[in-house]
């Protein structure tokens, strides 16, 4: 009998583009699944948003994707690339006394 071999399900979080809505900046961070076959084919993928984080000025927040307020660690946690983006936003609101 001939062995059936599944495909295997690649999946990754990612951060996608930046938008800009007034002076909100909103990172959207989604799941990004890709069905391979066994040769490596891409037989079908599908992107799932999880969360976004909003930036605005003096303040950082992070929102689940059904609209629930999520911790921002968690969602640092989620997508650590997204440490860079929260520490400028708060150097860019402080002020240099000198």
């Amino acid at each position: 009998m001939q062995e059936i071999k599944l495909p295997a399900i690649e999946t990754e979080i990612r951060v996608a583009k930046e938008m800009a809505a007034g002076n909100k900046i909103i990172y959207t961070v989604v799941k990004v699944s890709i069905l391979k076959s066994d040769e490596g084919y891409i037989m079908g993928s599908w992107i799932a948003p999880l969360a976004m984080l909003i930036v605005e000025p003096g303040r950082q927040y992070a929102l689940s994707i059904t609209g629930e307020k999520m911790p921002l660690e968690m969602i640092l946690e989620l997508a650590p690339s997204l440490k860079s983006v929260v520490n400028k936003a708060r150097g860019i609101h402080r002020i240099k006394v000198t």
